[in-house]
């Protein structure tokens, strides 16, 4: 990637183990080749492999910690493992999992009900499997997304965007690739233009809100460590004054 910053709306690491794809392109087959992408993109850590190497290394704390768990030194295929191993205890489970085991009484009359129009509308055709999405799909199917030409990114070769995962979806805002939508409903009410052509009124789209709700997940917990200090070895950012 260029040193241009790009609008691209930051997908949710959580359920992230569950996606078929990383980045919005699909250009990462698995959380581990993903987490390279941040580290050595110019918009963001702007850094190379042989640096993150350099700069761990220099730190005693990490290098034992990698001996300990790689029986390995530290190296930028382990950095990147790493993250996907945490990265892959992010799960949060819902009450629809709970549904989905046979317990009827996990979600009320009326998320059943938004759950049905779901369905019936055509929304699982893109956001199915475990994580509702995660898949690589067709993007403007029936019609123009209104915001197309906010930011420059336009899916993979072939046209795909990764369907974003709808866990969460009402803790996730703003929506989209491009995060030019905050209303999680009028997010649903475009999707029926774009991509399947029939207009979802404001009642059908609120009743698809309610059960969209019923995804938000218990949170893991997560103990922050304490970071070792940097040493004199470790090498320094090169300020641009």
């Amino acid at each position: 990637m260029d040193s241009k910053p790009h609008h691209v709306n930051a997908p949710t690491v959580y359920n992230s183990v569950f996606n078929s794809v990383q980045f919005w392109d699909g250009r990462a087959a698995h959380l581990a080749a993903q987490a390279a992408g941040p580290m050595t993109a110019m918009p963001e850590m702007a850094s190379t492999p042989e640096l993150v190497e350099q700069r761990l290394k220099s730190i005693p704390a990490y290098v034992s910690e990698f001996k300990a768990a790689f029986n390995s030194d530290v190296s930028f295929e382990l950095v990147t493992t790493a993250i996907g191993i945490f990265e892959r205890t992010l799960v949060t489970p819902s009450r629809f999992d709970k549904f989905l085991e046979g317990d009827e009484a996990a979600l009320s009359g009326a998320e059943k009900k938004g759950l049905k129009t779901f369905i019936d509308k055509g929304c699982a055709t893109c956001h199915n499997g475990i994580n509702l999405g995660g898949t690589l799909q067709p993007f403007e199917v029936a019609g123009k997304y209104e915001f197309a030409n906010l930011g420059d990114f336009k899916g993979d070769a072939n046209g795909l965007v990764k369907a974003p995962t709808l866990r969460n979806i009402e803790l996730t805002a703003p929506y989209f690739h491009n995060g030019a939508v905050w209303s999680l409903k009028d997010a649903v009410k475009m999707m029926g233009s774009v991509q399947l052509g029939i207009e979802i009124n404001d009642k059908e789209a609120a009743d698809i809100v309610t059960f969209l709700n019923s995804l938000t997940g218990k949170m893991p917990k997560v103990e922050y460590p304490s970071f070792p200090a940097s040493t004199e070895k470790t090498p320094k950012p090169e300020l641009d004054y």
